[in-house]
């Protein structure tokens, strides 16, 4: 997610001077992350014949069989992933974008995870391990929920703008109505990093608790069907659904589990990116 090229320029300037003091983001890690995250609705059409797998199914484009909703996904000068009847998807991308430009520390702070999620092979929902949205989902959560917020609930503060019976072609006037978010917590990127592994190597119940975005908050599981014997759960804003489903076997989730511990020793003893996210390798994987 965060799409960048296809939803423009940010609705304002961030002015956050972020300083790291034990590893120096390079811009060449998490700049010119061309990603489009197209969506389209048809309406009273018959989407077997409107869209068609095998049609679409040719180049460097292919299905994703793990979506809930038909999704394909390509590269070619940019990396995309185009949506078909994804309604919820078009709420949640503009969401991101909000939270992506509310604080200046956001984006760097999801891209770098997000290389480190897949350097380490748990960014991979159809393999069994996390989606890039849970993952961005899991980051936002975290710094929600830091003892001096560095991101709030824009949900609960501006519930005008973010409600699902927002029509959808107003949807992407959402983002225009928030103000940046000017938060007391000066931690670096360094800092957060470190910290993101060390909640959920340390501090996250899994067991018993989910992620919520909406409630800025880690609450207690519901008793559904949906959320029982899951391994990981991650509240999907608008639904309510789990976007971390995709992890249901032990053995991916005691991977991922292990991963953050790991990282989150590494980083802490190395104070180094290297040590768990080789620059190198990051960037040749663009």
């Amino acid at each position: 997610m965060f799409p960048n090229s296809i939803l423009g320029r940010p609705p304002f300037t961030p002015n956050h001077q972020q300083h790291n003091n034990f590893f120096t983001l390079s811009p060449s890690l998490y700049s010119h992350q061309q990603l489009i995250d197209a969506q389209f609705n048809f309406q009273n059409t018959d989407l077997s014949r409107a869209v068609s797998l095998q049609q679409l199914t040719y180049g460097n484009v292919s299905p994703v069989q793990t979506s809930t909703s038909p999704l394909f996904r390509g590269r070619n000068c940019v990396e995309f992933d185009l949506n078909v009847n994804n309604i919820v998807g078009i709420r949640n991308t503009f969401l991101l974008r909000t939270y992506a430009y509310l604080e200046n520390r956001v984006r760097p702070l999801v891209l770098v995870i997000k290389k480190w999620a897949s350097h380490h092979e748990i960014n991979d929902a159809s393999r069994g391990t996390l989606s890039s949205y849970s993952l961005v989902l899991m980051v936002l959560h975290y710094l929600q929920t830091l003892p001096e917020p560095i991101l709030p609930s824009i949900q609960k503060i501006y519930p005008e703008s973010f409600s699902p019976a927002i029509q959808l072609h107003l949807v992407h006037q959402a983002p225009c109505n928030v103000p940046p978010y000017l938060s007391k917590n000066e931690s670096n990127l360094g800092d957060l990093l470190l910290g993101f592994l060390k909640y959920y190597a340390t501090e996250f119940d899994w067991n018993s608790q989910m992620i919520s975005v909406r409630e800025a908050k880690a609450i207690p599981r519901p008793d559904g069907i949906e959320w029982r014997n899951k391994y990981i759960c991650v509240e999907e804003p608008f639904d309510g659904t789990n976007t971390a489903r995709a992890v249901h076997e032990k053995q991916k989730f005691d991977m991922i589990k292990d991963q953050f511990l790991k990282s989150w020793h590494r980083l802490k003893n190395k104070r180094d990116l290297n040590s768990i996210l080789p620059l190198r390798t990051a960037v040749l994987k663009r």
